[in-house]
Parts: structure tokens; sequence; C-alpha cells
């Protein structure tokens, strides 16, 4: 078989790592944030209030979270927070 010598144009994507950082002290504990995670990311606790007495949306499977920013943008307070931390490794790239 021929060995194609075509090369792609985009590079291929990088597997990135989040962290999801929600500010207690802003947080209305309204659960838009959670509602709207595909990825079901946020939750909140049951034993955790913040200086209002509110419930708070803390963050449950942050491995999971795929960086769409959806909970950053439809949260109404600005509490919650997507931080790019570092890029995994590929597995396939021996």
């Amino acid at each position: 078989m021929v060995k194609s010598k075509r090369v792609p144009i985009l590079q291929p994507p990088q597997l990135q790592k989040y962290e999801v950082n929600v500010d207690s002290a802003k947080c209305d504990g309204c659960k838009l944030c959670i509602s709207f995670c595909m990825k079901e990311v946020l939750g909140t606790d049951a034993e955790k209030f913040n200086s209002r007495m509110l419930h708070y949306a803390v963050a449950v499977n942050v491995e999971d979270c795929t960086g769409c920013r959806q909970c950053e943008r439809i949260c109404p307070t600005a509490s919650i927070f997507i931080v790019e931390t570092e890029l995994l490794e590929d597995a396939d790239n021996d």
C-alpha cells in the first residue's frame, strides 16, 4: 500500500483539564448552573452554607468538565470561574 504524503491542515485537538471555582460568598444557590451543566459537574452539599445561610454550588465531578463554560455564562451572580489547568497526555502518542 502506498503511504500518503498528505499533511493535516489542523493540529489534532489537545485534551485539556479544567478547574471549577465557585465563590461561595457570592453564590445565591439558584442552581441554574447545575441544571445547565451537560456533564453534571456541579451540585450542592446539604451540609454546606455560605455567610447568607444559603446552599451554594460545589464542584462534584471536576474530572468530567469539558470547559464549555455554560455554568459560568448562566450564573446571575458571576460566582463561577472555569480555569484551564494543564494538558492531558494523549495515550496514543507513544
